[in-house]
């Protein structure tokens, strides 16, 4: 296998076919032993060599990344900065398949007019495998092309810096040029229709404004605090609960229960504290009994309760306090779709009926603004959850539409575990199973009928009649063996009459990942980004140590000055502002990675003009880093 430029990737210059490796160069010559010697040692990748891909193969260990040696001062600056011997790593050829690799540097790009035509040089061969000191290189030039090698030895190499690794674990491991390409998701066919086309060009490199927008709301639901003056009522502290934010609200009278958002001082997360007013546990062992077993239910569709305070006074009262996962910004089912602030009253004469319709929705939503395909998506949700608490042989008894509540599109049982305390219910576990399918069918119901009480035995007849006329008899099949009362049955019987909804709604959850995915995977790499734009302004222009000689803007610190020139500073042939995100990222990942582009940077004077690759600057950058933490450690020290 040879590049473009005739060389093998054994490192040395290419060879027929039986013909010695230091043909045509003298016998007493450091280039001919060099080759010679790579040749015996190394094995060579030409056309004519096969390859036993089920070898055992060698990998160099985890060895202590050390600072690299002083430059040797036989060779000029540029080529003191551009001779850094570093070990490569072997990566197995199934990692390599998982992204794109490039082998060589990629196509040149410059905004520079003078600068479109170049191309780069062809990729280097690859350093070997163990770090050799600078005062062993040696430099000989033949044919107009100068050589940097290592002395020739025949010892081999040191066995400590290699293990063997099975042939069958890795499959087929291959030597790079230690370069690896960022890049970002690709986008998947069935996405498409859950992300609209981007608008602009920052929606290509960032998170999406509207999944933006969600999260910082619910940050800011996180931040939120209360006045201590207008709530009074409300204490600082709670046990190990600090800053409690009531979450509906508490003026009303005769109040039996109250919502509150909290913070615990034992491991900083928010919680959500359900307070049950004026209610003195007598018999704390029989009473919460039950109270391990949901803690021990873990659940996507539940919310999970974490602790409970008994007969607690911060209230100057005996309270009950319930700790459960904090969702912020989650809405009830009650709030959602029966809210009156967003529905209009509308009466049928002809029934005496009156139904309720959101503000503005389509006819074809039904009533509440829950279209059919919704109330089946809740109806799989729900009975998931009721699937999951039936199994560990316990009941809901709290499922109403005002605790369930919906946090995105994900719907979740809420302060579970309540009635189990205040109610320790002697009935038998089946009973109660039953009366929670009996509540599960009130709720879809009222989400049918637009109704909150639509399933009361004096409007159930119309409400059955309205649900006749407007769903599919699979959803009214579900209600009817929900309602019976006849029989005994389960939570798992519901099954077959969802069919294939169950799918849909599973399809969708899967898009909704990749798309989190992908978002999430942008924000890696910006993340990535960030730390290097803080490395490189950490080194640039500090003033503490402007009068030092050895900080001056010489050197490495000058090369990274024209470099952030080059990136941020592009003006156009009329000397406005070149404003290009897309050349920005590329420079800064091109950075990160390495590679072995070359660039031209121009000083702002126009009077010096440097031709550089990025696996350069980086070293640039990574020696000028480890001289400023160095300094900073002896500062420190001192």
């Amino acid at each position: 296998m040879q590049s473009n430029e005739g060389y093998q990737f054994d490192g040395g210059p290419n060879q027929g076919p039986g013909q010695g490796q230091g043909q045509g160069l003298p016998a007493g010559s450091r280039l001919n032993q060099y080759l010679a010697n790579n040749s015996r040692q190394g094995p060579s990748f030409g056309p004519g060599t096969p390859i036993n891909v089920n070898a055992p193969i060698f990998i160099p260990k985890h060895q202590q990344p050390q600072p690299p040696p002083p430059p040797p001062p036989a060779v000029n600056q540029f080529a003191q900065l551009a001779i850094h011997d570093v070990p490569v790593q072997m990566i197995p050829f199934n990692q390599i398949n998982a992204g794109p690799q490039h082998y060589g540097p990629p196509p040149h790009m410059s905004h520079r007019p003078s600068m479109q035509h170049h191309h780069p040089q062809p990729m280097a061969p690859p350093p070997p495998h163990v770090q050799v000191p600078y005062d062993r290189y040696h430099q000989e030039s033949r044919g107009g092309t100068t050589y940097f090698y290592n002395e020739p030895s025949d010892q081999p190499l040191d066995a400590e810096h290699y293990h063997e690794v099975d042939g069958n674990e890795g499959g087929i491991v291959v030597n790079t040029s230690g370069v690896f390409c960022y890049n970002a998701p690709l986008p998947l066919a069935h996405m498409t229709r859950f992300r609209g086309k981007p608008n602009s060009t920052q929606q290509t490199q960032f998170i999406s404004p509207e999944l933006r927008m969600e999260l910082l709301n619910r940050q800011l639901a996180f931040d939120t605090k209360v006045d201590p003056n207008l709530y009074p009522e409300i204490p600082q502290n709670v046990e190990h609960f600090t800053n409690l934010v009531p979450l509906e609200n508490t003026g009303m009278q005769n109040q039996s229960h109250s919502t509150y958002k909290a913070i615990s001082c034992r491991d900083g997360n928010f919680y959500c504290l359900r307070r049950i007013h004026g209610n003195r546990i007598q018999q704390p062992g029989k009473q919460t009994h039950l109270v391990e077993q949901w803690k021990k239910l873990v659940h996507g569709n539940i919310v999970p309760l974490r602790e409970v305070l008994l007969n607690c006074r911060a209230f100057e009262d005996y309270s009950l306090i319930f700790a459960y996962d904090y969702y912020p910004l989650a809405e009830t089912l009650m709030t959602k779709h029966f809210d009156p602030k967003n529905v209009t009253n509308f009466y049928d004469p002809a029934n005496n009926f009156r139904i309720t319709s959101p503000m503005g929705v389509p006819v074809s939503l039904g009533p509440s603004g829950a279209n059919e395909t919704m109330i089946w998506s809740y109806i799989i949700q729900i009975a998931a959850a009721l699937r999951a608490i039936h199994a560990s042989g316990l009941a809901c008894r709290t499922l109403d539409l005002n605790k369930i509540i919906c946090y995105g599109n994900k719907i979740m049982l809420s302060f579970c575990g309540i009635a189990d305390v205040l109610d320790p219910d002697s009935t038998p576990i089946q009973q109660q199973q039953n009366e929670d399918l009996n509540m599960f069918g009130n709720i879809i119901v009222s989400l049918a009928t637009g109704r909150a009480n639509a399933w009361r035995k004096d409007l159930y007849p119309q409400s059955k009649k309205l649900i006749d006329e407007n769903f599919s008899i699979d959803l009214r099949n579900v209600i009817g063996f929900l309602h019976n009362n006849g029989s005994r049955k389960t939570i798992n019987e519901i099954m077959p009459m969802i069919g294939g909804r169950f799918f849909t709604v599973m399809e969708n959850m899967q898009a909704k990942t990749d798309v989190l995915e992908g978002e999430l995977s942008r924000e890696m790499e910006n993340g990535r980004l960030l730390r290097l734009l803080a490395k490189m302004n950490t080194v640039l222009e500090r003033v503490e140590n402007g009068t030092e000689e050895g900080w001056s803007e010489t050197g490495d610190r000058f090369m990274l000055k024209l470099f952030r020139d080059y990136v941020f500073h592009q003006v156009t042939d009329q000397g406005r502002a070149w404003l290009d995100m897309a050349h920005i990222v590329q420079c800064l990942n091109k950075l990160d990675c390495g590679t072995l582009e070359k660039i031209e940077m121009v000083a702002r004077g126009g009077d010096t003009q440097i031709i550089i690759d990025y696996a350069t600057l980086k070293k640039c950058l990574e020696k000028s880093y480890r001289e400023l933490m160095g300094n900073t450690m002896m500062i420190v020290h001192r």
